[in-house]
């Protein structure tokens, strides 16, 4: 499983989702930004910063507290929620239901109809 908030793990993250066909294919027709932050806001919290072009990664690099104002969407868990998630042994619909997964920022109503491209998005990390 690749680090989702370092540089390197983000790079080769990135490297994986644009060799993949099943993501391409989940995320069409999708544009829009998330931050993936790890625990509480605060300015020591790690963060990715996520852009989607018609299911292509338009960027994917660390993030700042202030990207989060900008993002479209904000998701917030505990690392080993994200390690969860990455790895399959949870899905992000029952994260989300349990309070493990937080939307901060954004509606579900618009994030709902991305959920098996995100699903997608962060199955893409466990591959090394």
């Amino acid at each position: 499983m690749h680090d989702l908030f370092s540089p390197d793990g983000l790079a080769a993250w990135r490297r994986h989702l644009e060799a993949t066909p099943a993501f391409a294919r989940a995320a069409r027709g999708w544009s829009g930004t998330l931050v993936l932050r790890e625990g509480d806001p605060t300015d020591r919290a790690r963060r990715a910063w996520i852009a989607i072009e018609d299911g292509r990664i338009g960027a994917m690099r660390p993030a700042t507290a202030g990207d989060e104002s900008a993002a479209e969407f904000v998701l917030a868990a505990a690392i080993s929620t994200w390690e969860d998630l990455v790895a399959g042994r949870r899905e992000l619909a029952a994260a989300a239901l349990s309070g493990d997964l937080r939307l901060e920022v954004g509606s579900v109503l618009r994030l709902l109809p991305h959920i098996g491209a995100a699903a997608a998005l962060l199955r893409a990390a466990a591959t090394p």
